[in-house]
C-alpha cells in the first residue's frame, strides 16, 4: 500500500463525497437534506461556533473551507480504517 492510495484513493474520495455532498446538496436545497448528512453538518456546526468565538467579525461563509478540509482528513481516517477492516476479515478466509 503506498501513500498515494492512502491519502487519494477511491475510498478516500468515496468517503468525502458521501460526508460533505449530501452535506452540500442539503444546502443548496432543504428538501433534499438526508440523516447522512448529519455528521457534516455537526461538524460544521460545532466547527462554526467555535469560530465565531474565536474570531466574531468573521462571516460564516468563511468557516466552509476549513470543513472541507477538515472532513478530508476524516475522510483518509475513515478510509484507513475501513481498509484494515477490510482485511482483516480477509485474512480469516
Amino acid at each position: 500500500m503506498n501513500v498515494r492510495n492512502v491519502l487519494t484513493g477511491r475510498m478516500v474520495w468515496g468517503w468525502y463525497l458521501l460526508l460533505v455532498g449530501s452535506l452540500v446538496v442539503g444546502a443548496l436545497d432543504a428538501r433534499l437534506m438526508t440523516p447522512l448528512a448529519l455528521p457534516g453538518y455537526l461538524v460544521l456546526t460545532l466547527g462554526s461556533a467555535y469560530g465565531s468565538h474565536l474570531f466574531p467579525t468573521f462571516e460564516l461563509w468563511v468557516f466552509w473551507a476549513p470543513f472541507f478540509a477538515g472532513m478530508y482528513v476524516v475522510s483518509v481516517g475513515l478510509a484507513s480504517l475501513s481498509r484494515a477492516v477490510r482485511e482483516a476479515f480477509v485474512a480469516f478466509k
